[in-house]
Parts: C-alpha cells; sequence; structure tokens
C-alpha cells in the first residue's frame, strides 16, 4: 500500500501572493468562506471614518450583510479593531439587517479569541483562518472556520416588513417582473409565497426560493433563477443554442439583466424555463 503523501503549509506571502489576491479569490467566489451562498455586494468600500472595507458580503435568502476584513500574518490589535469599526458602521448605515463582523487571517490568535469573547454579546464576529496546503507541487488555498462564538439574542421589536409599495417607489419595473415570473410560476405549480426586501424579491417554489429579482438602475431588474440541479447542464444548452444573453454562477444560477418588456418579450423562453426549476412539482391537472 502506497504511503500518503505528506502535505505542508506556507504563507500566502511566501507562494507569491499577497492580500489583493485573497481578497479577490473571496470577492470571485464568497461561498468559499463556509458561510452560505453569500454574494458580493462590493470591495474597497470607503468608511466615513477613514479606511475601506476589504469585501461587503450579503446572504441572498434573508438580507443580512457581512463586513470582511482581511490580514496577511497573525491577527494583531489594529485588524481586529478596524473589523469591528467597519461592522459598526455598515449596522448604521443599514440599520434593519442582520450584520456580522468577519476577519480573515493566516493565524487567529489568542488575543482575537478574548476580544470574541468580551464582545460576544455585543458584537457578532467570526474568525476565518486562510492558508495555502502544499502536497508536492501542487498548492491549494484552504480556509476554515476558527472561531463563532456570537449567538444573536431575539429582539423585541419585530423586523420591518417591506410590500409592494416599497417597490412601487422604488423599482415598479423590478416589480413588475416578479408579478410576472409570480403569475408565470402559479400557472405551473399553484400558489407561490413571494417575500419583499429591501433590494429585492425572492419566489419560492416546492418550498425552495428559486427565483430573486434584484432592482438595478433605469428601471432594470437583475434576474437570478435556480433550476433543479439536475436540469442545470440542459438549460445552460437550451439557452446557448437560442443565443439567449445569459449568466452562470458556481454552476448553480442563471443571471438575466432585464426590464419588463424585454421579459415579456422573451415570455416563451422564461415560460419554458420556468418548467425546470422542481419538475417534479408541476401540476398535473
Amino acid at each position: 500500500m502506497n504511503d500518503l503523501p505528506i502535505t505542508k503549509t506556507r504563507s500566502i506571502r511566501e507562494c507569491g501572493k499577497d492580500e489583493f489576491w485573497l481578497r479577490d479569490k473571496i470577492y470571485d467566489d464568497p461561498t468559499i468562506l463556509g458561510l452560505g451562498n453569500l454574494q458580493a455586494v462590493s470591495k474597497e468600500k470607503s468608511q466615513p471614518q477613514g479606511g475601506r472595507l476589504d469585501l461587503l458580503l450579503k446572504n441572498p435568502d434573508d438580507d443580512s450583510m457581512y463586513e470582511i476584513e482581511i490580514q496577511l500574518g497573525p491577527t494583531d490589535e489594529s485588524h481586529i479593531i478596524r473589523t469591528i469599526e467597519y461592522w459598526e458602521s455598515e449596522k448604521r448605515r443599514w440599520p434593519k439587517r442582520s450584520h456580522t463582523a468577519v476577519l480573515v487571517a493566516e493565524t487567529i490568535t489568542n488575543r482575537f479569541f478574548n476580544v470574541v469573547n468580551l464582545l460576544s454579546q455585543a458584537v457578532p464576529i467570526i474568525g476565518i483562518q486562510a492558508t495555502i496546503v502544499q502536497i508536492g507541487d501542487l498548492q491549494a488555498l484552504h480556509l476554515t472556520k476558527i472561531i463563532d462564538s456570537y449567538e444573536e439574542p431575539e429582539e423585541n421589536e419585530a423586523p420591518q416588513q417591506y410590500d409592494d409599495r416599497h417597490w412601487i417607489e422604488r423599482s415598479p419595473g423590478g416589480l413588475d417582473c416578479a408579478r410576472w415570473y409570480k403569475k408565470t410560476l402559479e400557472n405551473l405549480y399553484g400558489e407561490i409565497p413571494i417575500k419583499y426586501f429591501e433590494s429585492y424579491i425572492s419566489l419560492t417554489v416546492a418550498g425552495i426560493a428559486r427565483v430573486w429579482i434584484n432592482r438595478r438602475k433605469n428601471n432594470r431588474a437583475f434576474i437570478e433563477i435556480k433550476p433543479a440541479e439536475a436540469s442545470f447542464q440542459e438549460v445552460v444548452e437550451n439557452l446557448n443554442s437560442r443565443n439567449i444573453p445569459f449568466g452562470t454562477r458556481e454552476n448553480k444560477f442563471l443571471t438575466f439583466n432585464l426590464n419588463s418588456v424585454e421579459l415579456q418579450g422573451s415570455a416563451e423562453m422564461h415560460e419554458w424555463l420556468a418548467e425546470h426549476l422542481a419538475p417534479e412539482a408541476l401540476k398535473t391537472v
């Protein structure tokens, strides 16, 4: 029996990379943090008190935000303080959303653990360790959540509720797209729950969120669609054969940037696509 290969860890700088490389890797695919299906919102975001937030991410399912600070080497006081300051700044800007401070470093030190223990009832903070693992000539980035001791207390005040009036004022075109998709899906699956958030609307098919309508400038919408996993490749090949402009994300999601007129103009294709969101749940009568 052959011996298993021996791995070793190397510093990011030793491998010819820097903090900006790590930042861009996370920005391109936020799911590598292991915090769920997060999406990138911005990077190097200027802060009112000075400095720049490395990354701002969000969870599209509940609109929660993640403020990410990145450093190479072991955690130190300045980066710990900066992480908390940026978290507090974004929380003031979006007070109705849930916010989590995240520090990504090559080594999570005891000092960081001590800070988390002190602030665990006030600041939701996570520490993620980033290392490069080498096996022979092959190198790979590995991210591990080291500490996440915060549990957000229940709030007495009910979270702010949004409805279609919120969207009528801010993005009537986006609302039209959501209503079109809701009607189309209900023709296929029956009742479709709809949730209104500040910047997007979600539609649930057979118990799973499958369609998100994100508002964009000029009354356009950025529509994200999650087909059934078994249908994804078939859907992509079909869209390519029709020369339809679309994007993909993580080999799970399809994306379209359009307005309500363009959506209705491609209604036949989107109706076909809707059938592939949850084929097993299609109405039989």
